[in-house]
């Protein structure tokens, strides 16, 4: 930003206008082929020229500002997370540990987090993240140890992996599952969250209480 010679408003210089355009650029690409992939499934994965010409650019510009599809996908999916994070994590803030954890099993993957990151994999992306806000996760879990909710002997970061692979499986195969027993999507929720809750309840005891231990 500049200011005019005759003392008028700032004026955004070359370098700030090409930056800002690029970031819309990126942000429309973005948009667009999370909703292609809304719209077509996520098998069907992500015809770059539909993405380009919905985002109202050249196919090149994909390469350009991303360097690859997976690229483009792994971006969007960070993006969309990064956005409703701060919300998901205010509304569980004052909660304890089994709350707030049996929670997430009643909540819907509005924005398929899941399935495009598990797309990601299946494609052989090596870069994609399952467990974003890892450090944060595990600093939530520390703090769950001085409320007493989890026993101090508990390995913090496997409990962490095994709550993400449950669920992330439990959002990828929540309707099919549900389909094959032949009840509704919500009553599954109600009994898988009840099962989780009685293992984390367990988790305020000693790993070597428990059968085997």
């Amino acid at each position: 930003m500049v200011r005019s010679k005759a003392g008028g408003e700032l004026q955004r210089t070359p370098a700030a206008k090409k930056r800002r355009n690029r970031a819309e650029t990126e942000q429309r690409l973005i948009d667009v082929a999370l909703e292609r992939i809304r719209t077509n499934g996520v098998l069907a994965g992500l015809n770059l020229r539909e993405v380009a010409q919905g985002a109202g650019v050249n196919r090149g510009n994909i390469y350009h500002y991303f360097g690859s599809r997976q690229e483009l996908l792994r971006a969007a999916i960070n993006r969309r997370f990064d956005a409703v994070l701060d919300t998901l994590v205010a509304s569980k803030r004052n909660l304890r540990f089994v709350e707030r954890r049996s929670k997430v099993f009643r909540a819907i993957d509005t924005i398929d987090d899941s399935k495009l990151r598990a797309l990601l994999v299946l494609d052989g992306d090596d870069e994609v993240d399952p467990m974003p806000q890892y450090e944060r996760a595990i600093s939530r879990l520390r703090q769950d140890v001085i409320d007493g909710d989890i026993h101090p002997d508990h390995d913090l970061e496997a409990l962490h992996a095994t709550l993400t692979v449950l669920l992330r499986g439990y959002r990828i195969f929540r309707a099919p599952i549900a389909k094959r027993m032949g009840i509704s999507a919500k009553a599954l929720d109600g009994r898988v969250t009840a099962i989780v809750r009685t293992w984390l309840v367990s988790m305020a005891d000693s790993p070597k209480s428990a059968p085997g231990g």
